[in-house]
């Protein structure tokens, strides 16, 4: 039975006087079950070189995935370039698009639940060379 944990912890003092301080680990498994997600897509590394979107997870790549999940990070160390992250094939790379998740900053990374009805949509802020890794874990 494979064993897959996530941790993280925060910790800040954006508030004057009051810090915080967050650790949160889980153990990924499968949907009402103590046993653990048993599949991946395996680490994936895409190189970008222009600012064309792309689908990176493609929604029937996968089957049985109610408690899937993906990891994204940007390689990069810019704070200048980023992905646009967005669901469905066919999302626009913008702020005001409905579908764009979010921006993925250099050297931020993300990790969300992934019922895989949609595909997951990346375009790079730039057309110098970008580096996206990403996995999706499946039940």
């Amino acid at each position: 039975m494979a064993t897959t944990n996530a941790n993280i912890t925060i910790t800040s003092d954006i508030i004057n006087g009051m810090p915080i301080s967050i650790t949160k680990s889980m153990t990924m498994k499968k949907l009402g079950s103590p046993v653990g997600l048993e599949e991946t897509s395996g680490l994936r590394t895409k190189k970008f070189t222009a600012t064309a979107a792309a689908v990176v997870i493609e929604e029937d790549e996968f089957t049985n995935t109610k408690a899937s999940k993906v990891y994204m990070r940007n390689t990069g160390s810019s704070k200048a370039d980023f992905f646009y992250v967005a669901k469905h094939a066919s999302a626009a790379a913008s702020d005001t698009d409905g579908e764009t998740i979010g921006k993925l900053y250099g050297g931020d990374w993300m990790l969300i639940p992934y019922l895989a009805d949609v595909n997951i949509t990346v375009a790079p802020s730039t057309a110098e060379t970008m580096t996206l890794e990403y996995m999706v874990f499946v039940e």
